[in-house]
């Protein structure tokens, strides 16, 4: 499984989900994407969406790394 740094956190990712990390890392401000890294954190997963409507879950691992999934 891929890995990639966006902002200082590890992130794991299939292929099917590039795109979704690639929205967390060029296309959302940094406030944003660390409020949803937080929100991933505090509540183990959160749904998010890219700008053409495609659906992916960020999960928080319990050892501190994410993963992005397509849903």
């Amino acid at each position: 499984m891929p890995q990639t740094n966006v902002q200082g956190y590890t992130v794991h990712y299939d292929n099917d989900a590039e795109k979704g990390v690639y929205h967390l890392e060029h296309v959302l401000s940094t406030n944003e994407t660390e409020s949803m890294f937080q929100n991933a954190r505090l509540s183990h997963k959160i749904k998010f969406e890219d700008r053409i409507g495609r659906n992916y879950t960020l999960k928080h691992k319990p050892f501190g790394d994410y993963t992005v999934v397509k849903r």
